[in-house]
C-alpha cells in the first residue's frame, strides 16, 4: 500500500495538447469554469444581470471612466446608434444611426477627455465632455472612414483608410495634436502648421486590422505583419519600422496591455510581446485544441479582455470543442483563459459574448428597494456603501436554444468570496465546473512500471468553500491502454463539511478522475488529495 501526496493542484493548469500519460501529475487534461492560481483551483468568476437590452441590437460596450463617482457605459448597436448607461439611472439614446445592420466591429477609446467611437463603415463619432450627445468627428474628412481609431500620445490613429471611393487599407494616418477636452483640429497632412500626417506601409501584403499603444510606442498590426510606430517629432513627426512578418491579429479588439507587454489573438496562435520580441503562451499547451475547434467563418466575432482582479486575459472566440454549451449562438461560447502570474491554462463558457469592457456599477440595494435573495447576490454591506471598484462588463446576446432568452449586459464577478456585485447570478449564463485528468499512469510516483495495475482505495480531498452547499463529486475511472478513454464508474458525493475521505476499488493501469462542484454555483478552493493506492503487479 502507498499514500500518494497530491498537493499544488493549481500550478500547471490544463494542457489539452500533450498525451496525457507525459503530463505532470497535477496537470489536468480539461478544465473549465475554474481558475488556477499556482496553489489552489478556484471557481472561475460568475456572470450577473446588470440590465436588460431587449429593445436594442447591442454589439459593442465601452466603460466610461469617471473621476467623481459612477462610471457611465457606452453600448453600440448593429445600425450604428449609441446609447449609454449611467448607474442608477436608464438606458438613454446618444445617437441614432441610420446604417445597415450589421455585427462589424466598433472601436472605442478616449483622448483629452473626450470620448470616440467607430466603426469600419461608416464616420467615426466623438463627444466632447461638454456635450451630452455623440456628432460626427470634428474636421474629420468628409467621405473617409478608418477600420480602427485609437489614441497614442496626444494623437488620434486612423487605420486602414478608405477616402472617398479609394482604399488604402496599409494606410496609418495620424491627428493634430489634440488639446484638452478638445478633439484635434485638423487631418491635413498637407498643412506645415499642423502636426498631422500619414504614412502607407506598403510592404505589407494585408491591410491593417488594428493597433494598441506600448509603452512609448504603437504597435500596428495586420493579420500577418506587425509594426512599430514611434513619435519621433521634427520633419517627420512619426517612424515606422517592421517588428514581424510572420504574426499579426486576428480581429479588432484583440489585443491587451498587461505588465508592460502585448497579448495577441492571431489566426494560428496566442503571442505575448515587449515590442522587441515576442512569444507564444500556448503553444505545446493549448493551442491545438483552441484553433482545431475556432469557428473559421466566426473569426469577425473574436475579442480579447484584460481582467485585472484576477490576473487572467480572456481570449473569446466562437468553439465546437468538446466541452461547449452554448452551441447554437451567433458570438463567442468559449474564452481560453490565461494567467499570466501564474503561466497556466483554463477555459470558460460563454454565454454568447460579442463585447466586454471595465466599469463601476452603482449597484447598492436596501432592504427596502432590494428584492433579490442572499443565495444568488454579490455584494457585501460594506462594499453597498459606496464602492467604486470596477469589474469586466460584458454583453451577452439573445440564444434561445441556448436557454439566453434575451440581449443582457452582464457583470463578471465572485459567487462567495470577495465578491463585489450586488446583481443577481445569471444563472442561464453561468455553467457549471469541470475537472477531469485521464491517463496517470503513476510510474516516477510509484517507482514502478506502466503494466503495473493500480488499485486506489481511498481518496482524501482537501477543500474548502464558504458556500451553504458543501457537495462536490468524484467521479473515478480508468483504462489498460494510454490511448484509450478511461471506463468511469458512477459519481460520488463529497460532503466537506461532514467527510474526509471517499472509499472506492477502482483499478488498471492508467487511473483517471473527474471533479465538478456539485449543482449550486459556489465559490471554492481544491488545494489538493491524498491516494491511496496499492499496486498489484504486472498483467
Amino acid at each position: 500500500m502507498s499514500v500518494l501526496p497530491v498537493r499544488n493542484l493549481g500550478n500547471v493548469g490544463v494542457i489539452t495538447d500533450v498525451d496525457p500519460f507525459n503530463l505532470p501529475f497535477n496537470a489536468f487534461t480539461r478544465a473549465k469554469n475554474v481558475s488556477f492560481d499556482g496553489a489552489n483551483i478556484k471557481r472561475s468568476p460568475v456572470f450577473r444581470t446588470a440590465l436588460d437590452l431587449s429593445s436594442i441590437s447591442p454589439t459593442f460596450v465601452f466603460g466610461r471612466y469617471s473621476n467623481t463617482g459612477y462610471d457611465s457605459i457606452l453600448v453600440g448597436t448593429s445600425n450604428y446608434s449609441i446609447f449609454e448607461f449611467t448607474s442608477g439611472g436608464s438606458l438613454t439614446s446618444k445617437y441614432t444611426g441610420s446604417a445597415s445592420a450589421t455585427t462589424k466591429a466598433f472601436t472605442g477609446t478616449t483622448l483629452s477627455n473626450v470620448d470616440y467611437l467607430n466603426r469600419g463603415d461608416q464616420a467615426p463619432l466623438y463627444r466632447l465632455p461638454s456635450q451630452s450627445t455623440f456628432t460626427t468627428l470634428a474636421n474629420w474628412t468628409s467621405g473617409h472612414k478608418c477600420a480602427s481609431l485609437r489614441s497614442y500620445k496626444d494623437f488620434l490613429i486612423a487605420l486602414d483608410l478608405t477616402e472617398g471611393a479609394s482604399t488604402f487599407p496599409t494606410r496609418v494616418r495620424f491627428s493634430d495634436v489634440a488639446l484638452a477636452n478638445q478633439a484635434p483640429s485638423s487631418w491635413d497632412a498637407t498643412d506645415t502648421t499642423k502636426s498631422a500626417g500619414f504614412n502607407d506601409i506598403v510592404q505589407m501584403d494585408t491591410a491593417i486590422i488594428d493597433g494598441a499603444t506600448l509603452g512609448s510606442n504603437f504597435i500596428i498590426y495586420s493579420s500577418d505583419q506587425v509594426w512599430l510606430m514611434e513619435f519621433v517629432g521634427g520633419t517627420f513627426i512619426m517612424n515606422f519600422r517592421k517588428l514581424f512578418d510572420d504574426a499579426g491579429v486576428i480581429n479588432q479588439n484583440c489585443i491587451v496591455e498587461a505588465e508592460g507587454r502585448h497579448y495577441v489573438f492571431d489566426r494560428d496562435d496566442i503571442y505575448t510581446t515587449d515590442a522587441v520580441s515576442r512569444q507564444s503562451i500556448c503553444d505545446g499547451r493549448v493551442r491545438n485544441y483552441i484553433f482545431n475547434s475556432l469557428d473559421t467563418n466566426s473569426t469577425s466575432k473574436c475579442f480579447t479582455y484584460h481582467n485585472d482582479i484576477t490576473e487572467e486575459i480572456y481570449f473569446c472566440y466562437k468553439s465546437a470543442d468538446d466541452m461547449a454549451e452554448f452551441t447554437s449562438g451567433s458570438a463567442c461560447n468559449r474564452a481560453a483563459v490565461f494567467n499570466y502570474r501564474h503561466n497556466s491554462w483554463s477555459f470558460m463558457d460563454l454565454p454568447n459574448l460579442v463585447s466586454s469592457s471595465t466599469a463601476n456599477l452603482n449597484n447598492v440595494n436596501t432592504y427596502a428597494s432590494s428584492t433579490l435573495t442572499y443565495d444568488n447576490t454579490g455584494g457585501t454591506y460594506l462594499g453597498q456603501g459606496g464602492s467604486f471598484s470596477r469589474h469586466p462588463i460584458c454583453i451577452s446576446l439573445q440564444s434561445t436554444a441556448d436557454g439566453l432568452s434575451n440581449n443582457q449586459m452582464l457583470a463578471l464577478d465572485f459567487t462567495d468570496e470577495n465578491t463585489q456585485v450586488a446583481l443577481p447570478l445569471y444563472s442561464a449564463g453561468t455553467k457549471p465546473v469541470h475537472l477531469e485528468r485521464i491517463g496517470l499512469d503513476l510510474d516516477q510516483e510509484l517507482g514502478a512500471s506502466v503494466d503495473t495495475y493500480k488499485t486506489i482505495r481511498k481518496i482524501l480531498p482537501q477543500i474548502s468553500t464558504l458556500s451553504t452547499d458543501k457537495t462536490f463529486n468524484f467521479t473515478l475511472g480508468a483504462s489498460d491502454i494510454p490511448t484509450l478513454l478511461p471506463t468511469y464508474s458512477t459519481p460520488q458525493a463529497f460532503d466537506v463539511s461532514t467527510s474526509y475521505k471517499l472509499d472506492t476499488r477502482e483499478s488498471g493501469r492508467y487511473l483517471s478522475y473527474k471533479i465538478d462542484a456539485g449543482t449550486v454555483v459556489k465559490d471554492f478552493t481544491i488545494s489538493g488529495f491524498d491516494l491511496d493506492l496499492l499496486p498489484l503487479g504486472r498483467r
